[in-house]
């Protein structure tokens, strides 16, 4: 059995490099302690900071020295604190430093209202005089448009005292599912009695035994149809306040609400939908190839997850990952890799598992810290995807901060999955055409196939589902459980078809999505992947110019909206055509792992 490391003995050159930010807690302390007495110089800026230009500049200046210095402390404090979970000082320093985020953001709570009220040439003539000030023309861009949504100062500070009622909703349906949730047991494999999770059904519904897979799947919507009335009621709050909100601030619709901060037009979200439904016959394809290759009567839901292939169970070291991913994102250039070099060399990874270790991967990074990625790399393929996937997302930061200044350097959540997928799809592309077996060709190919699957088809489902739900209530409707169900279950048997057995216990999976709780949020699942497809495709043809405006997009942050940015790369996001090209990648995939599996 293999000894679990303790953080202590950790190499070095294994672990990044948070010490770069605070290298003890004294140097911590030090800026603890200023940010404290910087934010109370803020607040005393914050009556009358809008009454001339100098008063306005010295605000913004001091707002953004307190903002860099809270997130440096908090990058620090949390990466720590993943180090080792068990590690009760940076738990501490974690909740003080989230305790002082909490006292800016009530001390600047009143500052976008007090703008908004603001006359538009005013603010406009105060960044004129000011050159400083040049930078925040894209924010006050966004609060002015807010202005027609925004309501009295009374009633926006009544909804502010909300909020936590609001999101209550939410908190019940993860205390309800996570916590209160008995599964039960099933047997397994082995004939044992196991006990069944939400942390382990990933595993059994991926079993070869056919009856595990199925007494997985009717266990776990057993559970869910048994609390069906308790998270009808915690969405179906969700979901009315989002429309009572909505009509509140003069928006035309909830979806409306969500996407208008971002100036995404509701026809690009109809677009995809449509686009997505246009296609599905590639989708039954795929569905009818998986039934083949699994010599199956009738295809089940539960067979969905099963491999169709026997794993290819081959390691590679983190020398070898490294030099894998270094090679497959070549096709970027020179001064790309030279960075990515750097993300290696300088202390921007943490690589291995050790005892108490939040589980998982991500990047992360303020504008003042590097851009550290926290992987658990245990030597399979999944873990080099992985690693090449949150090195895209580093990347882009670097770039961004590099770049922009402070105000400009964060870009917007719709465009943050474009460089860590297009880094996947990059990694696929070069895996397959260095492979020389066929068994690993067809490894990758059916990787890409559920990638596109379980992104592009199954979260443009969960899209609609949304749109559809979310339309009824602002219609004047009343949630109720048949409603979401019978509305879940016929959206499944139009995405699965009819070669596919839809079986009645999904029609309460909508339950059991979490992201149903941050309205209109995984539609950005499937933009970012098909703008990512084309983003790859003009890379691998080495498209003139292309190269160049991609790195030109990672470095362009939020100096703007995400559709003015995306022109970039010559995107435009209003007609079909990105989400066509997608499908269309999808189809080849297909086509050729048919045409590989059954040669002989």
């Amino acid at each position: 059995m293999q000894k679990i490391t303790q953080r202590s003995e950790v190499s070095s050159n294994d672990k990044w490099n948070i010490e770069l930010i605070y290298k003890d807690k004294e140097e911590f302390d030090k800026d603890f302690n200023k940010v404290t007495q910087e934010l109370l110089k803020l607040e005393k800026l914050c009556p009358d900071f809008s009454k001339d230009a100098l008063k306005f500049k010295n605000f913004f200046m001091q707002d953004e020295k307190v903002s860099r210095l809270l997130s440096k402390l908090s990058i620090y404090t949390n990466c720590k604190s993943d180090e080792d979970k068990t590690n009760s000082l940076y738990q501490e320093l974690v909740g003080k430093v989230n305790n002082l985020c909490t006292e800016y953001e009530e001390k600047t709570s009143n500052i976008i209202p007090q703008i908004i009220k603001m006359d538009s040439d005013k603010v406009y003539s105060y960044i004129s005089e000011y050159q400083e000030l040049e930078p925040y023309k894209y924010l006050f861009k966004r609060i002015m448009a807010r202005k027609k949504h925004t309501l009295s100062e009374e009633v926006e500070k009544a909804l502010a005292s909300y909020q936590p009622v609001f999101d209550a909703s939410s908190d019940t349906y993860s205390y309800l599912t996570n916590a209160d949730l008995q599964l039960g047991t099933i047997t397994n494999e082995d004939n044992e009695e196991v006990e069944l999770s939400e942390s382990n059904y990933s595993i059994y519904i991926k079993s070869n035994n056919r009856e595990v897979r199925k007494a997985a799947f009717k266990k776990l919507y057993n559970a869910y149809k048994g609390i069906n009335n308790s998270l009808t009621s915690t969405y179906s709050t969700t979901v009315n306040t989002d429309s009572i909100t909505a009509r509140l601030r003069n928006y035309d619709s909830s979806i409306a609400m969500y996407l208008k901060p971002n100036d995404i037009p509701v026809v690009l979200y109809n677009n995809l939908i449509k686009t997505v439904r246009a296609n599905l016959s590639s989708l039954y394809d795929y569905y009818a190839l998986k039934k083949d290759i699994l010599k199956l009567d009738e295809y089940h839901l539960y067979d969905t997850y099963v491999p169709v292939l026997e794993n290819v169970d081959k390691d590679y070291t983190f020398e070898e990952a490294k030099d894998i991913v270094i090679k497959a994102l070549s096709v970027y250039g020179e001064d790309y890799i030279n960075v990515l070099k750097t993300a290696f060399a300088d202390g921007w990874i943490d690589k291995y598992p050790n005892k108490g270790k939040r589980s998982g991967a991500y990047s992360t990074g303020s504008y003042d810290t590097l851009p550290y990625v926290l992987l658990n790399y245990t030597n399979k393929y999944d873990d080099v995807s992985t690693l090449c996937h949150e090195l895209g997302h580093s990347m882009h930061s670097y770039y961004t901060n590099k770049n922009n200044p402070y105000i400009t350097a964060d870009y917007p959540i719709f465009l943050a999955e474009i460089a860590s997928t297009t880094n996947e799809l990059l990694l696929s592309h070069y895996m397959y055409e260095n492979s020389t077996k066929k068994e690993e060709k067809l490894s990758i190919l059916n990787q890409k196939l559920d990638l596109f699957k379980a992104t592009i088809f199954r979260q443009t489902m969960f899209a609609e589902f949304e749109q559809i739900v979310h339309e009824y209530v602002d219609n004047k409707n009343i949630l109720t459980a048949d409603y979401l169900n019978e509305t879940y279950y016929k959206l499944n048997q139009e995405y699965f078809g009819e070669g596919v057995v839809v079986d009645d216990d999904i029609k309460y999976e909508w339950s059991r999505v979490p992201h149903f709780y941050t309205p209109f949020y995984v539609y950005q699942y499937a933009t970012s992947l098909s703008i990512a497809c084309y983003v790859a495709k003009n890379i691998i043809n080495n498209t003139p110019g292309f190269k160049e405006n991609y790195i030109k997009f990672l470095s362009s942050g939020g100096r703007d909206y995400p559709l003015e940015v995306l022109k970039i790369i010559d995107i435009d996001l209003n007609d079909t055509k990105v989400f066509e090209s997608a499908i269309d990648e999808f189809k080849t995939t297909l086509d050729q792992f048919k045409k590989m599996y059954y040669e002989k």
